[in-house]
């Protein structure tokens, strides 16, 4: 297996899934741990829904050097890495192996195509079904930079390129050896914010054989109607909510699922709107509140009975099982573009709901 560049499986992840579209306000996304070799060969991607210590040692089990966990296993700031808790134990034992950790979370669920719109694919898979919209869209001003660029720069091979990497909000992509009128030389690619540019500018402002090989491309995808966090739907034909429960079940493979009826409704009430929101859309639901069903994982005790007394049923599924399927579909996109001969793509058998009906 030839093995695929780190920098590289991570700038095609964040094309699929930029990390402008993640919820800034509260959401860890991106790397979290990173590896003490520079820009490693992959062979193996494990992805997983959460980064739990039996999933670590099925990574290490499996070979492994990346780990893909949809929910970040960094959320707040540690103050230690001691062995008395689970996730530092984590992060140690990450850094011991050399795996690096990458979670997506909310990007994935705003994305066009991502898990919200999996989710709904429960109920048809095109607009002959129904149409859709996010409940709530990606606002510019919540992105910690207006505009996402790459740059190239042409370095002799003698520079430290580590000047480059320790800049924050540049990340290098690739590094071509090459040679200039001067001699062997490397050119790095590199992703970085408006305000990394002018950081990587500043550096080279006396060394004119290098400030005038700068190449800027501005890279950062518009935002589009199609991008943002759970979504609203409005079937083309309506149907009863039992056949609703058998749709959700089919795709999550649940045999059983939570089921709040709104009032004065039966199993066998047409429901034409319906909200979806993947994990927990208490607050996204805010948005949708005028609707016929919501689907979500889970929903606070007083949340379901203010839907139900406004006319709305709640399916619940509890939250990794609205998430957990998608993995699937992120693996096949993904198997498109990387042959079994570079990297091997896995998916967790450990991973699971710490929750289930006995």
């Amino acid at each position: 297996m030839s093995g695929i560049q780190l920098n590289t499986i991570l700038s095609q992840f964040k094309e699929y899934a930029p990390l402008y579209l993640a919820d800034q306000s509260w959401d860890n996304v991106g790397v979290l741990v990173e590896p003490s070799e520079d820009n490693p060969i992959i062979e193996k991607i494990l992805f997983t829904n959460d980064l739990t210590e039996p999933v670590l040692d099925e990574a290490i089990e499996r070979q492994a050097q990346l780990i893909i966990s949809y929910h970040p296993p960094i959320f707040s700031p540690l103050k230690r890495l001691t062995q008395s808790n689970w996730k530092e134990r984590i992060i140690l034992k990450c850094i011991k192996h050399g795996i690096t950790v990458y979670s997506p979370h909310t990007s994935w669920d705003a994305v066009d195509n991502g898990v919200n719109q999996w989710l709904i694919s429960a109920f048809g898979t095109n607009e002959q079904d129904y149409t859709s919209r996010p409940i709530e869209q990606v606002k510019e001003n919540d992105t910690p930079s207006k505009s996402q660029h790459l740059l190239t720069v042409t370095l002799p091979k003698e520079q430290n390129i580590n000047l480059i990497k320790d800049i924050k909000d540049a990340t290098v992509i690739n590094e071509i050896s090459c040679t200039t009128s001067n001699g062997p030389a490397i050119q790095v690619s590199i992703s970085c914010s408006s305000r990394a540019v002018s950081s990587i500018m500043d550096l080279y402002r006396n060394e004119d054989n290098i400030l005038k090989t700068i190449q800027i491309v501005d890279v950062q995808k518009p935002l589009d109607s199609r991008q943002g966090y759970g979504r609203l739907i409005q079937l083309k034909e309506s149907r009863t909510i039992r056949e609703a429960i058998e749709n959700v079940k089919t795709l999550t493979g649940l045999k059983h699922i939570r089921l709040a009826l709104a009032n004065n409704k039966t199993i066998d009430s047409p429901i034409k709107t319906i909200a979806v929101c993947a994990g927990s859309g208490s607050s996204v639901f805010a948005g949708a509140r005028n609707v016929d069903l919501q689907l979500t994982g889970e929903l606070s005790h007083h949340a379901v009975l203010d839907a139900i007394h406004r006319g709305t049923t709640v399916i619940l599924c509890d939250h990794t099982n609205t998430e957990r399927g998608f993995l699937n579909i992120i693996k096949k996109h993904f198997e498109q573009i990387w042959n079994e001969n570079q990297v091997k793509l896995l998916i967790s058998e450990r991973d699971k709901d710490p929750l289930e009906i006995v």
